[in-house]
C-alpha cells in the first residue's frame, strides 16, 4: 500500500475515533519515511524492516509521550503505526524482527510496482480523504449519530464531551 492507501483509511478510521488526526497521519507514514529514507540514503538494504515491526510503534509513541505528556497524541501515533503495519500485511511485515530473522529481499532503490489491487485501494484511499476534507462536516456528523446509537444501545456514555 502506498501513502494515500494508508492515509486515507487510517485518518477515515481515526476520525470515528476521535484521535487527532495529525498524529493518526504522522503514525501511518513514520514507518515507510524511516524504512524509505534509510533505504534512499544507503544505510538499509531494505525497505521493511527497522519500522516496520510490533516494536517500532510502541517506542516511538513513547518518545512523543515522554516529550509532550499528552496521551491522546501518543495513543494517536501508536494507532496510526500498527494500522500501516496491518494494511502492509499483503507484503512482507517482519513483525518480530530483531528477536526472529526474516530471509528478505535486498532492495536496490525504491521502485513502486503497481497491480490492479494497489491501484483500486489507492483509489479508495483518495476517495476517503477527499470525504473527509470535503464533507468533513458529514462525517463528523455521521460519527455522532453512530456514537449515539451505540450509547442509546449501551446505555451509558463512551466518550466523554469536552
Amino acid at each position: 500500500m502506498l501513502w494515500l492507501g494508508h492515509l486515507g483509511f487510517t485518518l477515515f478510521i481515526g476520525t470515528f475515533l476521535f484521535l487527532p488526526s495529525l498524529f493518526v497521519a504522522i503514525g501511518v507514514l513514520l514507518p515507510d519515511i524511516v524504512d524509505k529514507g534509510l533505504l534512499f540514503l544507503g544505510l538499509s538494504e531494505y525497505s521493511r524492516l527497522y519500522a516496520h515491526n510490533i516494536f517500532f510503534p510502541p517506542i516511538a509513541s513513547a518518545i512523543l509521550y515522554a516529550t509532550t505528556r499528552r496521551k491522546d497524541m501518543s495513543i494517536a501515533l501508536l494507532f496510526g503505526g500498527y494500522m500501516h503495519l496491518i494494511e502492509d500485511a499483503r507484503h512482507t511485515v517482519p513483525w518480530l524482527w530483531p528477536f526472529v530473522n526474516y530471509d528478505l529481499i535486498p532492495t536496490s532503490g525504491i521502485t513502486i510496482a503497481l497491480d490492479t489491487f494497489d491501484i483500486v485501494v489507492e483509489s479508495i484511499g483518495l476517495s476517503l480523504l477527499a470525504a473527509l476534507f470535503l464533507f468533513r462536516r458529514n462525517v463528523l456528523s455521521l460519527r455522532g449519530k453512530l456514537l449515539a446509537k451505540i450509547e442509546d444501545l449501551y446505555g451509558r456514555r463512551i466518550v466523554k464531551k469536552v
